[in-house]
């Protein structure tokens, strides 16, 4: 009796190691600038314990409804961002455009924390996660780009117009459109951004325009 065959495993896509690429412009092409559309970071309000719910009963500017998330938010006008506060001391704060913001906004929801007799501390503040955006003012060959990398690429127009790409060192993930709008999420600092989307568009990206 034949052994069956051992079911297929999904294909990992490979994440492409961007220093490996080389970096020849094509004449006449500047690689396109990226703007930061939100900077995600976390910081710790130095306590053990936060009671969301009393909190939010005495506090009109906390919306707290713990069936639906385990979170309390926040949000401030300027900057504007929304932060995200957990029982543990935790707290999420999105939406700011520069890592300076990002800082100052955090600063900010501790601020009136204190004020309303919280007493809170700002620590340990951290910026997880940068998504940025750039601009092609060309279409793209997304089809010849994924068969031409494949392993490196996911690109299934059926499910998502878009085609993903992962890179190594640092870990970031593009998504690339037709239209030439590119979406770049999971950088640390600005500056993983733009080496390795420098690298990416003058190593692989504009000999598909």
């Amino acid at each position: 009796k034949q052994m069956s065959e051992p079911k297929k495993r999904k294909n990992k896509r490979k994440r492409i190691d961007p220093t490996l690429l080389q970096c020849i412009p094509i004449k006449g092409l500047k690689l396109p600038p990226f703007t930061l559309q939100n900077v995600v970071a976390t910081f710790n309000l130095g306590v053990d314990h936060l009671d969301l719910r009393a909190i939010a009963l005495e506090k009109p500017f906390i919306e707290y409804n713990p069936q639906k998330f385990a979170a309390a938010s926040l949000r401030i006008r300027e900057p504007r961002t929304t932060a995200l506060a957990f029982a543990s001391g935790n707290m999420v704060c999105t939406g700011a455009k520069t890592e300076i913001e990002s800082r100052f906004a955090g600063r900010k929801y501790v601020r009136v924390l204190q004020k309303h007799g919280i007493p809170v501390s700002f620590r340990d503040f951290k910026i997880q996660n940068i998504v940025a955006s750039a601009e092609i003012s060309h279409s793209l060959k997304l089809v010849e780009l994924a068969s031409s990398y494949g392993p490196y690429v996911s690109y299934e127009p059926d499910l998502f117009p878009g085609l993903v790409f992962r890179t190594t060192a640092p870990k970031l993930v593009f998504l690339i459109f037709r239209s030439g709008k590119v979406v770049i999420t999971g950088a640390k600092c600005r500056d993983e951004i733009q080496d390795t989307w420098k690298r990416l568009f003058f190593g692989i990206v504009q000999k598909f325009i």
